[in-house]
């Protein structure tokens, strides 16, 4: 949201970020006081949270300060209530995220020390800032966004001075897309049949489970015996997830097939509508020689349509996408900002009706057409229309809350004393 700060310039040098503040009241809001105390402390929160921008001033922050005071005022005067659970939730969040960035938690709170912070003065600064986000929000809905009306005559008007610039359309394409992935042949799903089936015959001579498990399964739980946990419903896919509640205390699964491959449950332990299970997962996947027969398989399919056969037909045939498959492969008209990153210099430089090369990508295999080119061209005012009407209705929206705000500056007396 844009914000009308206050024109006033403030004399406040960094140094006394740095140093001991002499307290004094900078500015009133109302009933309300702002201390030079509590802007320096909103800077060094503001930092602590990465909030802070090069080219913002401290008139920037004290202005914030001042708006965040009115709202919370007229917040009262309206009787408007906020979910404090949720932003305090939401805080915590934000603080979790922020620790993530340090190697320790010692390191966090020595961060926090030489900015004079604790992290209850951080948690307090988003909650703070987060409740004002949700007023401000409840404000534009109640109070602003009501009050904005945008015509079709200004719509019509902004399209006819601005089209040559905003409604011009650049070169675009019709992209076509095949796609396939590597699938686990039928000899790799074989061979881990016949292993799951053989830790079945161990356990039923009876070797333990968590011994198999932390020898023979392949799962990330394998050095806890296989155990995962409490798990609730849900949580699961859904094979393993109905076996496993099927079971009584101690008892051992048949062998279950999902998308990971084959699995033996053991229920462990019951607890109201929680069950802890562990497992031996032999996975199913592709191996170095599937991945070798996926790609040669596309390259079958790209001579084919370098040989005639239309790119349409063998999408339609082959791709794994159902969606374009059934439009012959089309995903679409881009224009060169809108192509795939991973793909952008390839697609750009495909000529209309060219096939590219099989591209690989996290197991997937690919290829791509231009299947048309569309000239650069002016969009009609029903093509722009709501991005225009978007445009307007912001910029009326801007316009009616620093009036309101500029008001609410002159009921509740706003002063700078510095």
């Amino acid at each position: 949201m844009k914000r009308m700060f206050l024109t006033v310039i403030l004399v406040i040098m960094l140094p006394l970020l740095f140093a001991e503040v002499v307290d004094k009241i900078i500015a009133r809001v109302g009933n309300d006081i702002i201390l030079l105390s509590d802007l320096v402390k909103q800077i060094n929160q503001m930092k602590s949270a990465g909030l802070i921008k090069e080219d913002m001033h401290e008139s920037d922050i004290l202005a914030q300060m001042i708006e965040s005071k009115l709202i919370v005022q007229k917040a009262k005067d309206l009787d408007y209530k906020v979910d404090d659970a949720k932003i305090k939730q939401a805080a915590e969040k934000q603080i979790k995220q922020i620790k993530a960035k340090f190697d320790s938690e010692e390191q966090y709170t020595m961060e926090l020390r030489k900015m004079k912070l604790t992290n209850s003065d951080l948690l307090k600064y988003f909650t703070d800032v987060m409740t004002e986000q949700a007023l401000t929000q409840m404000f534009y809905q109640k109070e602003i966004a009501v009050k904005v009306i945008v015509t079709d005559k200004e719509m019509q008007e902004f399209y006819n001075t601005y089209k040559d610039t905003l409604a011009v359309k650049p070169v675009t394409w019709n992209i076509g897309m095949i796609i396939r992935n590597v699938e686990p042949s039928e000899e790799t799903q074989k061979k881990q049949l016949k292993a799951i089936k053989a830790i079945q015959e161990r356990l039923k001579k009876g070797e333990n489970f968590a011994d198999v498990a932390r020898s023979d399964s392949e799962c990330p739980s394998a050095p806890q015996g296989g155990d995962l946990g409490f798990v609730s419903r849900g949580m699961m896919v859904k094979p393993f997830e109905d076996a496993a509640f099927a079971l009584k205390i101690g008892e051992i699964s048949d062998i279950v097939q999902t998308q990971y491959g084959y699995h033996i449950i053991k229920m462990e332990e019951k607890r109201g509508d929680e069950i802890r299970v562990s497992h031996i997962l032999k996975l199913v996947q592709a191996t170095a020689a599937d991945t070798i027969a996926a790609r040669q398989k596309m390259e079958e399919i790209r001579q084919e349509i370098l040989n005639g056969k239309s790119f349409a037909e063998m999408a339609a045939r082959w791709s794994i996408d159902q969606d374009s498959a059934k439009d012959g492969g089309s995903i679409g008209e881009y224009g060169e900002k809108d192509f795939p990153e991973l793909f952008a210099p390839i697609l750009k430089a495909l000529k209309v009706s060219e096939v590219s090369q099989v591209l690989e990508n996290e197991g997937m295999f690919y290829l791509f057409t231009k299947t048309a080119e569309i000239p650069s061209r002016l969009m009609s005012f029903e093509e722009v229309r709501e991005q225009i009407k978007n445009v307007l209705s912001q910029q009326k929206q801007v316009k009616v809350y620093d009036d309101w705000i500029e008001q609410l500056k002159q009921e509740n007396h706003v002063e700078i004393m510095l």
